[in-house]
Parts: C-alpha cells; sequence; structure tokens
C-alpha cells in the first residue's frame, strides 16, 4: 500500500478495534453498488475514500436538472451524461487507486459475481427483489435502503448468514413499485443520511467496525427526526415468492415513434395518443408536441376520439410510464411505453414544445 494510500485510510485505523486488520480487509473487498442517485451518491462518496480495491457502479440513467438538489455526485455540467460515468470520474477523483468499474445499463444478476458486499441503491422494489434472488444463492450480503418523502429505511440482508433473512422476509407479497421522488417529493438532506447510514453498512460487514443492521430495520422519520429500530425475523412458514410474470408493456424506441408521428401527420399511418404522465413541473420543461396529460383524457373531446386509438405513454426515463400503461392494458388499452422516456426522446434530437394540450394527430 502506498504512503498516499495509508494517510487515506488513517482516521478509520485510528478506530478502537480497527487498526490493520480493518484496513486489510477493506483494501481486498469489492463492492457493487446499484443505483447512482439519491442515495447511491451518498453510498459512493464515502465509500470511494474507504480503501476498498473495487467499486462498481450500475445505472442505467443520464443526469438531469432535478437530480442535482440530493445527487451530490454531480454537478450542472454533468446534465445528459450517464449517471455511472459521472460518478466513476468523482470516485476515481478521491482514490486514484481504487478501481472503479461503470457498468451503464439496468442491474442484472450477472452483476453480483465476484462482489464481496452489494449495496441496493436504486430505491426500487422490483430491483431489491431481483437483488435479493441474486445474492441469495451465491451468499453475497446486501445492504437496502429507501427514501420518499421524509421517511426512509435502512437494513442489511444475508440467506447465508448466522440468521438468514432477505428482503422476500420484510415484503413478502410481490407489489410493484409505488410512488415516486419526482411525484411524492423527497428532502435531499434525507437522502444523504439514509445513504451515509447504508455506507457504514459496508465497512461493518467487510470490515468488522460496527454491527450490520442484519435482522434489524432502521426507520427515519424526518419530520421529527425520530430514528427506530425494528427487530426482522424469518418465520417458519416464510417462503421465497414465485417468480412475477413479466407483464411489463411494450416498449416503442424514440427514432420509432417520431416515424409513427410523421405517418400519421401525412396520413401514411394510424394516428396515436401520446400520454404523458410527469408532474406539472416536469412538463413545463417541454413536451412531445400534440401530447396529452391522464387528467385530459377525462375531457369528453379527447376522450371520444382516444378511446379506442393506441396509446404512448411518455415519463421522464420510462418507469412511471411502465406503471401506468400497466393499468391501461389491464383496462383494455392498446398501450405502449417511450423507450428511455422523454429524456430519451431529447437525447436524440426530436423536437418538444411548451404545449401539452392537444392529442397527436
Amino acid at each position: 500500500m502506498t504512503d498516499d494510500r495509508r494517510r487515506l485510510l488513517s482516521r478509520t485505523a485510528a478506530l478502537e478495534g480497527a487498526g490493520d486488520r480493518a484496513v486489510r480487509a477493506l483494501v481486498g473487498a469489492s463492492v457493487l453498488v446499484v443505483g447512482a442517485g439519491g442515495l447511491g451518491a451518498p453510498v459512493l462518496t464515502y465509500l470511494a475514500g474507504s480503501g476498498l480495491r473495487r467499486v462498481t457502479i450500475v445505472d442505467h440513467d443520464v443526469v438531469d436538472t432535478s437530480n442535482l438538489a440530493r445527487q451530490t455526485l454531480f454537478a450542472a455540467a454533468d446534465v445528459g451524461r450517464p449517471k455511472a460515468v459521472c460518478a466513476a470520474e468523482r470516485v476515481r477523483g478521491v482514490d486514484p487507486e481504487l478501481e472503479v468499474v461503470a457498468v451503464q445499463e439496468s442491474f442484472r444478476p450477472e452483476h453480483v459475481a465476484g462482489h464481496d458486499v452489494v449495496v441496493d441503491a436504486a430505491d426500487s422494489v422490483e430491483v431489491t427483489r431481483a437483488i435479493s434472488d441474486a445474492c441469495s444463492p451465491v451468499g453475497i450480503p446486501f445492504v437496502w435502503g429507501t427514501v420518499l418523502g421524509l421517511d426512509g429505511q435502512v437494513s442489511v440482508f444475508h440467506d447465508a448468514g448466522s440468521e438468514p433473512i432477505d428482503f422476500h422476509d420484510l415484503h413478502p407479497e410481490a407489489l410493484p413499485d409505488e410512488g415516486s421522488c419526482a411525484l411524492d417529493g423527497v428532502l435531499p438532506a434525507l437522502c444523504g443520511a439514509v445513504g451515509a447510514v447504508m455506507a457504514a453498512q459496508v465497512t461493518a460487514l467487510v470490515a468488522g467496525i460496527g454491527e450490520p443492521l442484519t435482522g434489524r430495520v432502521l426507520t427515519v422519520d424526518a419530520r421529527r427526526w425520530r430514528w427506530t429500530e425494528s427487530p426482522l425475523r424469518r418465520g417458519p412458514g416464510s417462503r421465497r415468492p414465485a417468480p412475477v410474470v413479466d407483464d411489463a408493456p411494450p416498449r416503442i424506441a424514440p427514432a420509432a415513434l417520431a416515424e409513427r408521428l410523421r405517418d400519421a401527420r401525412t396520413g401514411t399511418g394510424s394516428p396515436v395518443v401520446l400520454v404523458d404522465v410527469r408532474t406539472p413541473d416536469e412538463l413545463a420543461t417541454g413536451v412531445i408536441p400534440g401530447s396529452v396529460t391522464p387528467q385530459d383524457l377525462d375531457d369528453e373531446r379527447l376522450a371520444a376520439g382516444a378511446a379506442t386509438t393506441p396509446i404512448v405513454v411518455v415519463c421522464a426515463s420510462g418507469v412511471r410510464a411502465t406503471a401506468w400503461a400497466r393499468t391501461a392494458r389491464a383496462a383494455g388499452r392498446d398501450a405502449v411505453v417511450l423507450d428511455g422516456g422523454i429524456r430519451a426522446w431529447q437525447r436524440e434530437g426530436h423536437p418538444v414544445t411548451a404545449d401539452a394540450d392537444t392529442i397527436g394527430e
């Protein structure tokens, strides 16, 4: 180990019970962080200087202006750039000797291979279940955190531990994601508080500095900054739920949608209804020409023309649009999702307008 890295780790080594033992454990460890957003930013900030051997960052998204208040790894100049790439640059800047791998894609089970700990900072129930299912058979512990509004939770799951526990024991029902920071808001500082606790769980698991939250769920209420702890145990009848049938709606690429809209305008193709499910503040930043909101569909004139017309659902990146399209398809509507959302549409240079009030022709 170089003198610079020893100095970087000197404050950690000085902790009671840490010393060279903890340092050796850290410099030999590899950690996977899924998500470089509101939770991933503070997690990666603290892991960057912890002396790890390798950090892998998995995130499919790009930086948006709305991220900057809470995703402290990024600056205004990063808007539009891949989060995984930007985060990797910041982490390398803290410790040039740390191996940092940026993976610009959604989480896949094979990502966990070769890592000692997984940090689930994606804040998505569906992703967490996939991480739990990937970590369980190979005995890798994973740190989980979530924030929404003024509430947050942190825990550690380890299906191969002395008292086996995984995410399915906390949430046995395979429910879809509910709520989002865009719709429900989130206190930026809460992300930092929860993310810091998550990072501390990594050092607890790897180096034995502190006791990990295995079998315990730490909950914070940021209205009064009250922290509470609840025990979590696997019951005798506990079982891993059967895999959920993939009912994700079909997706359409931005280029294919642009072509379809052009054909509709020239009369050489069938019409389509663009439904933008973003918040009013997001809509004010620009929409695809001809878009309507879900509330607009209640208007009799619009509803009459849209009842049997195929729907393309639009949001920022595709997550909220997927949930909305699922509901629409369950009700018998022909609904697809714009792949990558409005961000992908704009990255490819397709036009936006300030008006969201008419059905696309």
